[in-house]
């Protein structure tokens, strides 16, 4: 009797936040709501069905890794390693989640001010009507430099055909809006019909402006980009800075032969100190 009593005792049920059980593990309520969680669900949709659906999805992923675990994939280093690389991106995720819930939004000073310092992304907003040729990155970066002296699209054609680089002309759009505005100052700052090369997907496109069209960002769209690239600037700037104070009061061990680049350190720090 007392071994049925124990036989009973152990057996469980899906119930209360248990919605389901598979080979004695346990699927619950608080599962199935992170698996949604972030999910556009569509007013049209039957959440109910919804939701079963998703705890079916869940379900078969429980088998797929009851049966990784019987293979022993989960005692491999290989594992081990990706595990361990999950659960700290995960936390850096958390950590970065807690530090924007402390920064607040600008005030209408600082979105005024950062509309006014970047107008190609506001009022100066354009598009850049664009000929472009998309080639081929060299197996030698330095091969690119040969190409400094081509100052039209067809020079810049007859140096990618000396390196032997594949190649394709077309036209393009660039929305300075998206670009840094930076990069959208030096690209303006370029005699006409002299080209710019960006890299694309692990290839280079060339391009030279043949058009603009203006395309100036509507005030009340302005007002809350700005804001939100104001916030993330200093969210930006915040975890960075918990990253330091943590690096001054950590102990740090090198392995022979993998310390940090002194020179590139205080190359940093100086840049940092110059800002």
């Amino acid at each position: 009797m007392a071994a049925a009593l124990l036989v009973s005792g152990c057996h469980k049920e899906p119930k209360g936040q248990i919605l389901a059980i598979v080979n004695g593990e346990e699927i619950s309520l608080q599962e199935l709501n992170a698996e949604l969680q972030g999910t556009r669900i569509p007013d049209s949709v039957d959440r109910d069905k919804l939701r079963k659906q998703v705890l079916q999805r869940l379900i078969d992923r429980k088998l797929i890794v009851q049966k990784a675990r019987e293979q022993g994939l989960d005692k491999t280093p290989e594992y081990v390693t990706q595990q361990r690389r999950l659960e700290e991106n995960l936390l850096v995720t958390m950590l970065g989640q807690k530090i924007a819930s402390t920064v607040p939004m600008p005030d209408d000073r600082d979105i005024t001010q950062y509309i006014a310092d970047n107008p190609t992304q506001f009022a100066s907003r354009q598009r850049l009507l664009l000929d472009q040729i998309q080639f081929a990155a060299p197996k030698d970066p330095k091969q690119l430099l040969t190409l400094r002296d081509a100052h039209t699209l067809e020079a810049l054609a007859t140096g990618i055909q000396k390196l032997g680089l594949g190649m394709s002309r077309g036209k393009g759009v660039i929305d300075t809006g998206r670009l840094d505005p930076a990069l959208v100052k030096v690209i303006n700052q370029l005699p006409p019909g002299e080209p710019f090369v960006l890299p694309s997907n692990g290839q280079y496109v060339a391009s030279v402006i043949v058009g603009r069209d203006a395309t100036p960002t509507p005030t009340p769209i302005a007002r809350q980009a700005a804001a939100e690239m104001v916030r993330r600037k200093e969210l930006v700037a915040e975890s960075k800075a918990q990253v330091a104070r943590a690096r001054t009061s950590a102990e740090i061990q090198y392995q022979p032969g993998y310390e940090p680049d002194k020179s590139a350190i205080k190359a940093s720090q100086a840049k940092k100190t110059a800002k």
